[in-house]
């Protein structure tokens, strides 16, 4: 009997390449705002909700900070990103989804990315029907590292939580894996989680490819 019956998958970072992409987004913005824009910084901003960029920003740069401003430029800049700029799709998702599919293991994405967004970019790289199920940013009341958007993913797929296994790229993804109490594996894009973080994880994986050992 295999240990895993569904997969829920992160999105950006994890299956798309456009955490690089927003890193440098980032960068700009907070230079053009006159706030020092620090790679540790920016790495705080990767792939929040907009309540917890806010949070986030706040902290690192004061109550006077205008979050309001930033989100706004952000969401600008995502826009652009997301129908102008070519998105890649990380290597081995193919053949884990290939893999999926043969085996009719159920999947879903979970996201902190509101539903348009996540939409266009499913759409714009085919991934778009490979996914039936989807939980995104703005059907959730708190983004990772709340277990939120898990614990609503695994509602979804009607599968026991102790029967998925969470593909992550993030420390608040682990944290929120962690939180739902959902089995995890990572997946390195741009972020390496602190060592009592990594210490929690199921595994770690080299590519999506590497995944499918672990559900056979």
């Amino acid at each position: 009997m295999r240990k895993f019956d569904a997969v829920i998958f992160d999105m950006d970072g994890l299956m798309v390449d456009t955490e690089r992409i927003m890193k440098e987004q980032i960068k700009e913005i907070l230079k053009e705002m006159g706030f020092p824009a620090t790679e540790q910084s920016i790495l705080k901003l990767i792939g929040l909700t907009d309540s917890r960029t806010k949070e986030v920003l706040e902290k690192e740069y004061g109550k006077e900070f205008r979050h309001d401003i930033f989100l706004k430029k952000l969401l600008e800049r995502k826009q652009n990103v997301y129908h102008n700029e070519q998105i890649n799709v990380k290597k081995g998702l193919w053949e884990l989804l290939e893999f999926l599919k043969k085996e009719n293991m159920k999947s879903i994405v979970a996201t902190g990315t509101i539903r348009e967004n996540m939409t266009l970019i499913l759409k714009r790289t085919g991934l778009l029907e490979h996914f039936s199920l989807s939980v995104c940013g703005d059907e959730i009341e708190k983004g990772k590292p709340s277990p939120d958007v898990f614990i609503k993913a695994v509602e979804k797929l009607n599968v026991p939580k102790q029967k998925c296994l969470i593909l992550e790229d993030s420390q608040n993804g682990i944290i929120a894996a962690n939180n739902a109490g959902i089995e995890v594996i990572f997946i390195k894009d741009i972020v390496t989680p602190e060592k009592q973080y990594m210490e929690q994880i199921y595994a770690e994986c080299s590519d999506l490819s590497d995944v499918i050992q672990y559900l056979i």
